[in-house]
């Protein structure tokens, strides 16, 4: 079973933004099986890379969206990514001085992108 599952109700009506947040749950969802097998730090670290590079490229899609479609947050949103990308980086570090588990990374991403989607993002759907 998935670690977490896609959503309908997460979409919010753009195809392109729709299937890059199931590619990042995808990527966690990857990172997820990969810990319940007992990977390696280097791989733990490799997979984050990914899923925030991902999340770096998948931002300024919806940002580019955002601006299209004249969203009055767009400012709010984009800050609100800057902040998002500190907390992971902040976490990374926790990680990687031993002050958190895997499994904390791991819970500590689903919260992160699933608040985000539904406490942010779907406001965008209103828009669209």
């Amino acid at each position: 079973m998935s670690f977490v599952l896609w959503k309908p109700c997460y979409c919010i009506g753009d195809s392109k933004i729709d299937a890059q947040h199931r590619k990042l749950v995808s990527i966690l969802n990857f990172l997820h099986d990969r810990i319940l097998e007992a990977c390696s730090k280097k791989l733990v670290d490799r997979i984050l890379m990914e899923l925030v590079c991902y999340a770096e490229e998948h931002f300024q899609d919806e940002e580019s969206l955002m601006e299209k479609i004249r969203y009055p947050a767009l400012e709010h949103h984009r800050q609100e990514h800057e902040r998002l990308l500190v907390e992971v980086f902040a976490f990374k570090k926790k990680f990687d001085h031993g002050l958190a588990t895997k499994m904390e990374l791991l819970h500590f991403l689903r919260d992160w992108l699933i608040n985000h989607v539904i406490n942010e993002d779907l406001e965008i759907k209103k828009y669209l």
